[in-house]
């Protein structure tokens, strides 16, 4: 009982509903127009069923075209999907070892730095210190100082 109801519910509706969008003008102009067109076009293919049977026989042709062709494309797509999903692990590993090869770089940047610094300080007498501190200086001062008298 209740299936009837849903139905006649949905008839119901569906008349008003068509009877109230029938309410503006160019809504009633387009209603008449497409129903006039199918009208037309179901005389035309009632009197030439070959034509229609070679309409419908051309869209299957289509359908079936477009779903090979849907499922190549879905076929290929899902081939790249599982060529990415086993490359992302090895991207990830690669980029670690990527990660890990910069670290190392970077420390032993920061070690020569310090390696130089240190050296450069070595070189680099400091201002207090004179020429004449130095030993070697001295024995060189002295022998030249020998020469010279």
């Amino acid at each position: 009982m209740s299936q009837n109801k849903l139905m006649t519910g949905i008839v119901v509706g569906a008349a008003v509903g068509a009877l109230v969008s029938l309410l503006d003008r160019n809504t009633r102009e387009d209603v008449m127009d497409k129903s006039k067109r199918a009208s037309d076009s179901a005389k035309y293919y009632a009197s030439n069923k070959d034509e229609l049977k070679s309409a419908f026989k051309e869209q299957a042709e289509r359908a079936q075209n477009l779903y090979a062709r849907i499922s190549e494309d879905a076929a290929y797509v899902g081939g790249k999907v599982e060529q990415v999903r086993k490359l992302v692990p090895e991207v990830k590993e690669v980029a670690q070892d990527a990660r890990g090869a910069v670290m190392e770089t970077k420390e032993a940047v920061v070690e020569s730095k310090d390696d130089v610094l240190s050296a450069v300080k070595e070189d680099n007498p400091s201002p207090s210190s004179s020429l004449t501190d130095d030993s070697s200086s001295d024995n060189s001062n002295n022998s030249y100082n020998q020469n010279r008298n």
